[in-house]
């Protein structure tokens, strides 16, 4: 199934599925699944890369561990990670994959020979993502990388040791999503099952669309990558923390196909069942393409295959006895009527190719929607033979018999024409199949009640209707009757022409096509038991590169069919099955020549050189790859005469293992070796490994279904949206929906909201309503409370239980009216919703999330910063099941919450942020050994930081145009976008340094203030080289500094495209596409000042560490990393701000330090002093392994202590020290605590000193310098420990701790020229 146009096609017609992921407001999920080759395939190539040198492994290796880790933090599993990699696939699945290979290698071999026609650069041993097969060494090193980080995680991370870990690698068997599927399927039909099971599933496939609908569970979500349509942006970050991420919601996506199909709820001869549509639903969209099968043709999802589908399945479903798809069997009979009506639409394609040619006599582009209009229209005429049926329904009505057997052979056009009248006339056909294997249709009452009494006379009245109509019909002429003959004529031959050109035989062989029918059918229905009920046959496929045309698959509906399970391909087997010759490398040395040597008996698998068909298809990719089929009992007799000659390492990689669990014992501790040594450390693990199997079958039958006890729409779990907490209503109509930035040509499914309140007074909803809990964001719901309510005019609020109100100011006026005109627009134009007139909205403050008050206990905090609002008739006020993670307690006792052995942070302002672990709690105090650190110096990061502010010099734009003799005007076009016409299309030749439509800039070139735009020395200097290469160019801008839509011409008469070629390559030799662009509220240091901050961190011995007893210590006076995020959230931040990491789970060692080197809305950037596993480079800016993107929640600020705690004698001594400095600017020392999300589980894990120290390596690590695991804490147990020291006693050192001054925006030192600043709040 073409992945993104399925997505697409999906996110525009139902346009609410797809929410952003942002911290505070995802839902709590059981458990998380993760497709493994998507995270594969993203960490170790770029898609369109084949010549360029591969990634180091050991920096694959670590990307691979960061995405998984990135995964896991977001979403934060509560019960269990499911890691599936790609193990050997079902035949059915090696066609494609065999094709994906070949088509492959031979692009990679490709674009290397046409990077050496044009004298390019070429890596010598490039990557060849074909290794991402099972069985090969590289993923026999993934395996194994894969068994180490977990290791790592589970020992040393609390988040990962409360949740159950289960890996199925490449060496067992099965594609990851389906191993995925049958642990969720077998654990389904347990009978302590938990039907409101949370589940979230990552992966890029299609597919998982649907494997997640026929779980039937409406607690299941999709995470995926933002999906963007068009060229990318080589400037956009490759920092993970940068990367958006969507939850698909199904249970929004089952809301809205219940909205798609609502029309048949009353249309139906049988019960009405969602959860049967549903299944059905899965089944139609196998015929648009998927792993298994090609799609029909002429059915490609962006043209608007499904929607035809859709409406195809509406018109027949009334025509059925049932659903087609019976719990993963197809019920073949019902599957024909589909197919007849489909046969219409491929009638309708011939005749647009071969009656509606232009001009150049190509066919035009067929218009679905028009068909699709047209589809349901009732005949002008009748044929003989439909006059015939016609006159014998109408006898068989007024008759008294049960049922009439018409037992003549029918084509396919009065097949259809039978069952559709009788469908209007109130009866039901179907086929029926005597014991000598003979068939009819037989026509029946729907309802054989003949009682004159109940006789309903709307529907008499219909059928009268009917009736008249047809009779007036006039039986077709001879005229028209030729014309439809040689019609049909025509079609027979179109059909012909195609498998002549496709598949080698005429149509007229019927033995041929009922054979290629027989195998499309039984495809179809392997496909569903494969996805219903797991592989049924490893060895079935699909043995023909394309699929019968839609009105010959009817032939293959009356053949039985069965399957036989036989065994998966070896690991071996399938790369000799899957891997083209230029990949021969891959396969082990013994089976290599049987890939190359003319001699070998399989040398027909290996073609060097095939064919590609598009086969209607516009994209490249989508080709049809040409090449033979394996037959397997040739291919394993030729593995068999080598096998001998395996290494015994490779008879190991050549075996089948089961799925392994990683379970957490802390009464365990061993060295678990490096899986990459000098380079990853050994690691002290607490985590032992198992053999996973699945729950027993025994007895029991997979449900399909809503499970016993499951809760939907307004009675689902929080965070799982409904439409139904609103009252609506739902159509299908093309509204220009804009989900990808390009207005949707295609239908939506509209949703209109109805507003209960209409009649109600607005002073009863002010009453109501106003300072109570309310929910905003419809429908995904997010908890605020109401602070005000207002109409056009008037303002409502109430306080000490009275309602005040007065009318709104003219300003005030007007901001109501923007924020509802961008509400509106909002929820039409992205989410296809219809407000309709917003009269009276909630003013609210959104919960910002829970904070610990200082005697310890949680409640809830709101943002009264932000003031936002909710039109009335979206108002949730209540919702069935709240969030638990946002519920409010009592702080529990002291030694509950520290019991001795926990690991803390000092607060207190003796070695604040340091590391510290309780000991003891007595009189609700509490004693630590506390990681003193003397002398450690907690600005030196400032100092640097100021030393390039004031060496960083930055000129407004006006003394940059004069200086360079450039008129303002012309400044501003050439540093932004600036795009001329060349020919038909548009070249940008600016420099993209500025954008004020985006509010972006470029770090170390351009920022904004208030005066305007203002340009760096480096700035100054790339445009001055830009000039001097193109004088000719700048003269002509110089003089049209005020024109737009200018052509080449304009400013190159003679050589136009020439010079704009020149310009291109200027700009990318200079690589501007590759400067970083940020948002102008974000602050970064440039790479050079981050160079000098990590020399000094690499100068600085902070392994000298003095554990100390402090006595006496209050609960406030120390952080537990798991309530870091209800604590830290407020703190402010500047450039160069000295932190601690003070979590115990995530991608940072704890107790790591590091310096603040870029400050963004929602993020700090910060370089750490040591090198650790998941560490980045921060998008090039630092070195491998130092940088990382943080939440400022994960932090403790220690150059400005924002939670300080001090005593009465440390004020003391404070007030003394002020009184004898002159400074007038203080540091921040106490902030009222404000809290964020819920904590992660409180386990913490011993915290080691590392043995390594790495000194001024700032470039990549060399072999034999491992990385490092942290500084060191006091676990208790310290042999020579310092005197106790009481930390309210004055025998306290705070040397360079929190005493540096408050950092503002330095002044300019020139009236036309600023320094460089830092805004310092996150």
């Amino acid at each position: 199934m073409g992945i993104p146009k399925f997505f697409r096609w999906m996110s525009e017609r139902y346009p609410l599925c797809s929410q952003l992921v942002q911290d505070d407001r995802i839902p709590e999920f059981d458990n998380l699944y993760l497709d493994m080759n998507g995270i594969l395939h993203n960490c170790t190539h770029k898609n369109d890369d084949h010549s360029s040198a591969a990634l180091p492994e050991d920096q694959m290796y670590i990307a691979i561990f960061n995405y998984i880790e990135h995964l896991f933090q977001k979403i934060k599993p509560k019960k269990l990670l499911y890691m599936a990699v790609d193990g050997c696939a079902p035949r059915a699945k090696m066609n494609q994959q065999r094709s994906r290979r070949f088509r492959t290698a031979k692009d990679a071999y490709d674009a290397r020979r046409k990077a050496e026609r044009n004298g390019e650069v070429i890596a010598e041993d490039p990557f060849d993502s074909n290794c991402i097969t099972p069985g090969t060494v590289f993923m026999q090193r993934i395996s194994e990388q894969l068994h180490y980080f977990i290791q790592k995680k589970v020992s040393e991370d609390s988040d990962w040791s409360g949740v159950q870990i289960i890996l199925s690698g490449h060496d067992c068997p099965g594609e990851g999503e389906h191993k995925i599927m049958e642990y969720i399927r077998t654990q389904k039909a347990q009978p302590n099952y938990n039907p409101n099971t949370r589940h979230c599933l990552y992966g890029l496939d299609a597919d998982l669309i649907m494997l997640g609908l026929l779980s039937h569970d409406p607690h299941f979500c999709l995470l995926r990558e933002e999906v963007t349509f068009g060229p990318a942006r080589k400037s956009a970050s490759k920092e993970l923390a940068n990367q958006k991420f969507y939850l698909l919601h199904l249970s929004l996506l089952r809301e809205y196909l219940e909205a798609e199909f609502e029309e048949c709820r009353d249309n139906l001869p049988f019960a009405y069942d969602l959860e049967r549509i549903i299944d059905d639903f899965i089944l139609l969209a196998f015929f648009v393409g998927n792993d298994f099968l090609p799609n029909l043709p002429g059915l490609h999802i962006n043209e608007g295959a499904l929607a035809l589908m859709f409406n195809v399945y509406k018109s027949v479903l009334p025509l059925m006895e049932g659903y087609i798809n019976e719990a993963g069997v197809i019920n073949m009979d019902r599957l024909d009527l589909v197919l007849l009506e489909l046969e219409k639409f491929e009638k309708a394609v011939f005749k647009e190719e071969c009656y509606s040619s232009n001009a150049d006599g190509e066919a035009p582009a067929f218009d679905f929607n028009q068909f699709l209009r047209n589809n349901n229209k009732d005949p002008s005429y009748l044929t003989v033979k439909q006059k015939e049926l016609y006159c014998l329904l109408k006898k068989f009505l007024y008759s008294r018999e049960q049922y009439l057997d018409i037992t003549d052979k029918l084509s396919s056009e009065d097949t259809r024409f039978l069952r559709r009248l009788a469908s209007k006339l109130g009866l039901m056909a179907s086929t029926v199949v005597f014991a000598d294997g003979s068939s009819c249709l037989r026509v029946a009452f729907k309802n054989l009640n003949f009682s004159d009494s109940e006789e309903d006379d709307e529907e008499q009245d219909e059928i009268g209707e009917v009736l008249e109509k047809f009779d007036k019909l006039n039986i077709i002429d001879n005229t028209t009757k030729d014309s439809e003959e040689k019609f049909e004529k025509g079609f027979e031959m179109w059909k012909d022409n195609y498998y002549r050109s496709k598949v080698g035989f005429s149509y007229y062989d019927e033995k041929e096509l009922e054979q290629m029918a027989k195998r499309y059918v039984e495809g179809l229905q392997w496909v569903l038991f494969y996805y219903y009920r797991g592989c049924q046959s490893w060895g079935w496929f699909y043995d023909y590169h394309y699929s019968p045309k839609i009105s010959d698959v009817r032939r293959g509906l009356r053949f039985g069919i069965t399957f036989d399970m036989g065994k998966p391909f070896r690991p071996f087997e399938q790369l000799m099955a899957v891997l083209p010759a230029r990949s021969k490398s891959l396969v082990p040395p013994c089976y290599r020549d049987l890939m190359t040597d003319p001699n070998s008996p399989i040398i027909d698998f290996y073609p060097e050189n095939f064919e590609l068909d598009q086969n209607e298809k516009k994209a490249s990719w989508e080709a049809v790859v040409k090449i033979p089929f394996i037959e397997e009992t040739r291919l394993q007799d030729a593995l068999k005469s080598r096998e001998h000659l395996l290494t015994a390492a490779e008879l190991h990689r050549n075996e089948f293992h089961p799925p392994v669990l990683f379970i957490k014992d802390d009464s365990i501790t061993r060295v678990f070796p490096s899986s990459l040594p000098n380079i990853f450390p050994d690691l002290l693990s607490h985590c032992i490994e198992v053999n996973y199997s699945l729950p027993s079958m025994q007895g029991l039958e997979y449900r399909v279904g809503l499970c016993p006890g499951v809760f939907l729409g307004t009675f689902g779990l929080a965070g799982f949206p409904s439409f139904h907490t609103v009252k609506h209503t739902a159509e299908i109509a093309s509204k220009g929906v804009n989900v990808f930035g390009n207005d949707s040509r295609n239908p939506s499914v509209i949703v209109h909201v109805q507003n209960i309140y209409n009649s109600t007074p607005v002073e009863e909803l002010a009453k109501k309503y106003l300072n109570q809990k309310v929910f905003m964001d419809w429908p995904y719901l997010r908890e605020s409370k109401s602070v005000a309510l207002t109409t056009s005019v008037q303002l409502y609020t109430m306080e000490d239980g009275n309602l005040n109100v007065r009318e709104l100011t003219s300003d005030e006026i007007s901001l109501r009216r923007r924020k509802i005109e961008t509400l509106n627009r909002t929820y039409f134009k992205r989410y296809g919703v219809i407000l309709g007139p917003v009269d009276v909205v909630l003013v609210v403050h959104p919960l910002k999330g829970m904070q610990f008050t200082r005697d310890g206990a949680l409640i809830k905090s709101f943002d009264s910063d932000s003031m936002e609002v909710i039109p009335i008739q979206i108002l949730v006020d209540k919702i069935a099941i709240e969030d638990a993670r946002y519920t409010e307690r009592e702080a529990p006792p002291v030694e509950l919450e520290f019991p001795v052995g926990t690991k803390v942070f000092n607060l207190g302002e003796y070695n604040y942020g340091r590391p510290a672990q309780v000991t003891q709690c007595k009189d609700n105090k509490l004693s630590i050994w506390l990681s003193t650190a003397p002398g450690l110096d907690a600005t030196w990061g400032t100092a640097i930081v100021r030393a390039f502010q004031h060496s960083e010099v930055y000129y407004p734009s006006y003394i940059v145009a004069r200086k360079l003799g450039l008129h303002p005007l012309a400044l501003s076009k050439i540093t932004s976008r600036f795009v001329i016409n060349v020919d038909k299309r548009q070249e940008n030749v600016g420099l993209s340094l500025k954008f004020d439509a985006r509010q972006l800039k470029v770090i170390g070139y351009t920022r904004k203030t208030q005066s305007g735009w203002e340009f760096s020395e480096a700035a100054i200097k790339l445009l001055a080289e830009y000039m001097h290469a193109f004088p000719d160019f700048f003269q002509a801008l110089n003089r049209l500094p005020s024109k737009d839509s200018l052509t080449a011409k304009d400013y190159f008469p003679h050589d136009d495209k020439g010079k704009v070629a020149a310009m291109k390559q200027w700009l990318k030799q200079n690589k501007v596409s590759e400067f970083t662009r940020v948002s102008l509220s974000d602050y970064s240091l440039t790479k050079e000042a981050i160079q000098q901050i990590e020399a000094k961190a690499d100068s600085i011995d902070a392994t000298f560490q003095v554990p100390k007893k402090v006595f006496g210590v209050p609960r406030y006076a120390v952080l537990k990393p798991s309530q870091a995020a209800h604590v830290l959230h407020s703190q402010t931040f500047a450039l160069g701000d000295r932190i601690v990491y003070v979590q115990d789970s995530g991608k940072v060692p704890i107790a790591a330090y590091g310096t603040v080197v870029g400050i963004s809305t929602h993020q700090l950037e910060v370089v750490f002093d040591l090198p650790f596993m998941s560490g980045t480079t921060l998008d090039g800016k630092c070195s491998p392994y130092r940088g990382m993107q943080l939440d400022p929640s994960t932090v403790l600020n220690i150059t400005q202590p924002q939670l300080l705690i001090t005593t009465r004698a440390g004020q003391a001594r404070k007030k003394k020290l002020e009184s004898n400095i002159h400074s007038t600017t203080p540091s921040k020392l106490v902030t009222k605590a404000q809290y964020n999300h819920v904590p992660p589980p409180p386990s913490l894990n011993t915290w080691k000193k590392s043995p390594q120290k790495s000194r001024n390596t700032r470039g990549p690590m060399s072999p034999g310098k491992a990385l490092n695991k942290g500084p060191a804490i006091p676990d208790g147990q310290v042999s020579t420990p310092s005197d106790g020291t009481n930390q309210h006693s004055t025998n306290s050192n705070t040397r360079g701790r929190g005493r540096g001054p408050r950092r503002g925006n330095p002044r300019n030192v020139h009236r036309n020229v600023s320094k460089s600043h830092a805004p310092q709040k996150v």
